[in-house]
């Protein structure tokens, strides 16, 4: 066990509507003209009556700061875009944060802090916004950092133990609580975009799905499309318990019930599809996912490199009956896509992935369709996990 641990570990490192909140800016403002990138550090917000504070997980040698940056475009669009970074739930995944020091910024199962990779303005694919491939490259952009350890969706304190050392220390997986922050800030800095890009990638993806209908409340006007980037939603029932326990895990009322914290991981895209008929819902990913097997492995699954591979294409399969669910399936091990090049280089289907977004983005959605890699769902000769 301790051996497919630290495999695991290792693999892992290379991977408007009407405001609810009190008045206060919540940061400072967004420039009324379209420009470049600018961080915000917003500030504590009271939304129904409780006083939320946005904060990173605050895990031992973690600066808990945090902050999200915004750029507007020329166009009436917004993309409001979810990072990854991993995710911790127990004493032993808990217990190894990827920090900007020490470990280094590759090391570890989860963000615990900002770090410099996180600016946007850095980043490749979606965030190129001077290739003329990009579909929304004069789109107005807001991008939540990943600094809790929850997927975006937790709102709790929880208590771990180091298993090296015994000692006891807190996590504040606060990713939902963080979002609801800055969803007000969106609130008071755009009035009704005429369309919306809901994405996020890896732990992101998760993200983008579980807030997508706070996002709407808010923007109910307009086009809207979900796309999650390698978050499959590929997880244990056991694992539902833990993620519950752990995080707080939070889901909107409206959509999933009085009772949303049962519903599981898969189920969540699929849902979603239904309750919003006239918006779109979209995920991306390879055959094999690394990233995403490793994880499911650390659930305790054997042989994960398989049986993720053959869960993931039956869940797929599943949610491909909704009239406005797609997917795009590549192949090979890779994980994630919107951050990086890989972005305008892909082709799977026949149809290079940015131009299969541009369709999902036209009023017609003329060409977009499901695409899928040709005989790349073969397993590996020797698992690795």
């Amino acid at each position: 066990m301790r051996v497919l641990i630290l495999a695991v570990a290792l693999t892992l490192s290379a991977c408007g509507g009407a405001s609810l909140a009190d008045a206060t800016p919540v940061a400072d403002p967004l420039p009324a003209e379209a420009g470049g990138w600018v961080e915000r550090e917003p500030q504590s917000v009271t939304i129904d009556g409780e006083t939320l504070e946005a904060t990173c997980s605050d895990a031992p040698g973690a600066d808990p700061a945090f902050k999200f940056w915004a750029r507007r475009g020329v166009s009436n669009n917004l993309v409001v875009f979810f990072d990854g970074g991993g995710a911790c739930w127990d004493n032993l995944t808990c217990s190894v944060p990827r920090l900007a020091s020490g470990r280094g910024e590759e090391d570890g199962f989860y963000k615990a802090e900002l770090i410099p990779g996180d600016d946007p303005s850095a980043m490749s694919g979606l965030f190129d916004l001077d290739n003329p491939r990009n579909p929304v490259r004069d789109w107005s952009f807001v991008f939540v950092p990943y600094c809790t350890g929850d997927v975006h969706s937790g709102s709790n304190t929880a208590t771990y133990t180091d298993p090296d050392t015994g000692e006891e220390f807190k996590i504040e997986h606060r990713g939902a609580d963080n979002f609801r922050i800055v969803l007000e800030w969106v609130r008071q800095n755009f009035a009704a975009p005429d369309q919306i890009l809901v994405a996020g990638s890896s732990a992101g993806a998760y993200g983008a799905a579980t807030h997508f209908a706070r996002i709407r409340e808010a923007f109910p006007g307009g086009r809207a499309l979900m796309l999650g980037d390698a978050g499959q939603g590929v997880t244990t029932r056991d694992f539902l318990n833990v993620r519950n326990a752990s995080w707080g895990y939070q889901l909107p009322q409206n959509v999933f019930g009085a009772d949303g914290a049962i519903t599981a991981d898969e189920d969540i895209v699929g849902l979603l599809a239904t309750h919003y008929p006239q918006d779109r819902f979209a995920q991306y990913t390879t055959a094999q996912d690394i990233t995403q097997t490793a994880f499911y492995a650390l659930m305790g699954v054997p042989q994960a490199c398989r049986t993720w591979s053959a869960k993931m294409t039956g869940d797929l399969t599943r949610r491909q009956q909704a009239p406005n669910f797609r997917s795009y399936l590549a192949s090979g091990q890779t994980h994630t896509i919107l951050r990086s090049p890989l972005f305008y280089s892909q082709r799977s289907g026949g149809m290079p992935f940015a131009e299969w977004l541009a369709a999902a983005l036209q009023s017609d959605a003329a060409g977009w369709a499901n695409k899928a890699c040709a005989n790349c769902l073969r397993p590996p000769e020797h698992c690795q996990f």
